[in-house]
């Protein structure tokens, strides 16, 4: 009858104990830390190497964006439900950067398609956009019939390597696939 009187310093006290039993503080999670730049740079990676996939295997632009965005974005969320489910805390800083990664690598990988993608005349009322042609040809290794990739070095950085002068519109085009857990 006694314990039922104080009914409100058991609950208490109950209440209280699942509490003392977290022995281990949790671990600070920062917004910036080596691992924020990790997520940052595989979802970039993983992000253009998506939208390069969806651009070999759909017309659609809004095909390519989707590939890219769900091949970075799953890896991310599968990566922080594998943490929580051996012991750590699924972080929503490091999903964040994630999504800054993804949005990253989709830019650079639209604006290389747009340097890369050779485009219909520009002359007063014709089309403007990507001349996309079939990728595979008669016998041909998946680019389409009046593209062909040429990898040339040039130390000097004067001049074609291959003899010629160039035309002097070519670009130099890097991408930075970084990163790793």
């Amino acid at each position: 009858m006694r314990l039922l009187a104080n009914r409100p310093a058991v609950l208490s006290v109950l209440l209280s104990v699942p509490l003392s039993a977290w022995s281990e503080p949790l671990k600070p999670d920062p917004w910036l830390s080596s691992d924020k730049v990790a997520h940052f740079g595989v979802s970039a990676g993983l992000a253009g190497a998506g939208y390069a996939g969806g651009a070999f295997l759909f017309e659609s632009p809004e095909a390519r964006w989707l590939t890219g965005a769900g091949l970075a974005l799953g890896v991310g969320v599968a990566k922080e439900f594998f943490d929580a489910g051996r012991g750590s805390i699924f972080s929503w800083k490091d999903l964040t950067w994630d999504v800054l990664g993804t949005a990253t690598g989709l830019t650079l990988a639209w604006a290389v398609e747009r340097l890369l993608v050779q485009r219909s005349g520009a002359g007063a009322g014709a089309a403007v956009g990507p001349v996309r042609e079939p990728a595979l040809r008669e016998g041909g290794a998946g680019l389409p019939a009046r593209m062909r990739f040429t990898l040339a070095v040039s130390p000097g950085g004067r001049g074609h390597p291959q003899g010629g002068p160039g035309n002097g519109r070519t670009v130099p085009v890097v991408l930075f696939l970084m990163g790793g857990w």
